[in-house]
C-alpha cells in the first residue's frame, strides 16, 4: 500500500512540473501569435471642420493599441491650430509602419456650411470708367480654405445698360453663396457751367447744371434757388465724416450732439413750408422756414442739431457746439442778429459744412459772419 501511494504522489510531482515547463512555453506561442496578427483598425474617418485632429486610439481596436508606439504621420498639408483642432477641408492620408508594413488611415475633414459675403450694393458707373467690382467685397467661411469670388452675368462698362448680377463664394468644399446686385453703366453728360457774374465784393458767381456757386461753395438761400431735380438723398458723406468726428470730439467733453433733422427733399420742403404758410402766415414763415428749392437742407451739406430752440444756444451743447464747430468745417449758418442779411431768424441749433479753412474765417473768434456777408450776396425773394 505505501509503495502505490508513494508512487501516486510522484506521478503528481512529475505532472506539475511538466505543466510548469510548458506554461511559459504556452505563453510564448500565444504572444508571439498576437503580435503577429494582422492590425484591425478603421481605414478612414470623417469629421467636421473645426473638430479635433483623430488620434491613433481613433482608428486602432483597443487591443491593438499596445502592439505600436508610434503616432499617425500626417501629410505635411494638413494644418491644426494651437488646440489641435482641423479648419481646412480636404481629404488627407497619414501613415505608420507596423513589422515594416506601411499602414495608411485616410482622414475627411468635411465642410458642409457656404461661406457668406458682405459689402455688396448696387453700382453706378458711367462709361469706362475705371472699377473693380470686387474690390469692397468681402467673404468668410467656417473653413480657413481659400474662398473664390466671382461675378456671374454679363456686362460691359463701354455699354450703357443695367445689368442684374450677382457675387459668387465658392469655398474648398465647393459651397456656394451669392448676392445680387444691379450694375447701372450711364452715360456721362458734360455738365452746363456758366459765369453769371461777380458778388458786390468781386467773387464770381458760377452757375453748374442749375446750382449756384461762389468760389466752389454751393450757395442756397432766398436769392439762389435749387432745382427740384437736385435730390442727393441724403446727407453728403463729407458732411456725415465730419461731423462723425465733431461728435466724437464732443462725447469726449460730456457733450452729445445729435442730428434731428438732416437732409430734406424739393418736396419735402415745400409740404412743411405750405403747413407754416396755413398755420402762421406766409410774412411770418418766410422768416425761419424756406420755401422750396431755397432750403439748405436740399443740399445734403446742413442739419438741425439737438433743438429748434433759440434758447438751445444756453445749453452746454449749444455753447460747445457754437465755439467748436469750425474746427471741422461747420458754421452756425443763420447768426444772431444777422436775418436781414441771411433773410432767416438766429438758428443757434442749424450748422452747415463748407470747409475748414472757410469756417474758421466766418467763425470771426465767436462773432460770426454770414455767408451772405463774406462773399456780398443777397438773401430775398424776388417772387
Amino acid at each position: 500500500m505505501l509503495n502505490k501511494k508513494k508512487k501516486k504522489n510522484n506521478n503528481r510531482l512529475l505532472s506539475i512540473f511538466v505543466i510548469l515547463i510548458y506554461i511559459p512555453i504556452i505563453i510564448s506561442v500565444f504572444v508571439i501569435f498576437a503580435m503577429n496578427k494582422d492590425l484591425h483598425y478603421k481605414e478612414e474617418i470623417n469629421i467636421e471642420v473645426g473638430e479635433k485632429l483623430p488620434s491613433l486610439k481613433d482608428y486602432l481596436d483597443t487591443e491593438d493599441l499596445n502592439r505600436v508606439n508610434k503616432n499617425i504621420t500626417w501629410e505635411k498639408d494638413l494644418k491644426v491650430d494651437k488646440d489641435n483642432k482641423v479648419y481646412y477641408s480636404g481629404t488627407y492620408d497619414g501613415y505608420i509602419t507596423f513589422r515594416d508594413k506601411k499602414i495608411k488611415f485616410k482622414l475627411n475633414v468635411i465642410d458642409e456650411e457656404a461661406p457668406t459675403i458682405t459689402g455688396a450694393k448696387d453700382i453706378e458707373i458711367f462709361i469706362n470708367d475705371e472699377i473693380d467690382l470686387l474690390k469692397d467685397i468681402k467673404t468668410t467661411d467656417n473653413s480657413l480654405n481659400k474662398v473664390k469670388l466671382n461675378i456671374e452675368g454679363e456686362y460691359s462698362l463701354e455699354k450703357e445698360g443695367v445689368y442684374n448680377l450677382k457675387y459668387v463664394a465658392t469655398d474648398a468644399a465647393g459651397n456656394t453663396a451669392s448676392k445680387d446686385f444691379t450694375l447701372t453703366v450711364k452715360t456721362k453728360n458734360t455738365p452746363k457751367i456758366a459765369e453769371i457774374g461777380t458778388t458786390s465784393k468781386g467773387y464770381k458767381i458760377t452757375k453748374v447744371n442749375d446750382i449756384y456757386y461762389i468760389n466752389g461753395i454751393l450757395i442756397a438761400n432766398k436769392t439762389y434757388s435749387l432745382p427740384s431735380s437736385y435730390a442727393p438723398g441724403g446727407l453728403l458723406d463729407i458732411f456725415t465724416s465730419n461731423f462723425s468726428k465733431m461728435r466724437d470730439e464732443a462725447l469726449k467733453e460730456g457733450i452729445n450732439l445729435e442730428i434731428i433733422s438732416g437732409y430734406r427733399s424739393y418736396a419735402d420742403q415745400a409740404y412743411i413750408y405750405n403747413n407754416y404758410v396755413l398755420s402762421d402766415s406766409k410774412s411770418n414763415a418766410d422768416t425761419y422756414s424756406a420755401r422750396a428749392g431755397h432750403s439748405e437742407h436740399q443740399t445734403g451739406l446742413a442739419a438741425d442739431i439737438n433743438s429748434l430752440n433759440t434758447n438751445f444756444i444756453y445749453t452746454k451743447e449749444g455753447m460747445w457746439l457754437n465755439n467748436n464747430c469750425h474746427k471741422y468745417g461747420f458754421i452756425i449758418r443763420y447768426p444772431e442778429g444777422k436775418a436781414s442779411v441771411t433773410g432767416y431768424m438766429y438758428e443757434p441749433w442749424h450748422i452747415r459744412y463748407v470747409g475748414t479753412p472757410l469756417a474758421s474765417e466766418l467763425y470771426n473768434n465767436g462773432n460770426w459772419i454770414s455767408l451772405e456777408e463774406y462773399y456780398g450776396i443777397t438773401s430775398t425773394y424776388n417772387y
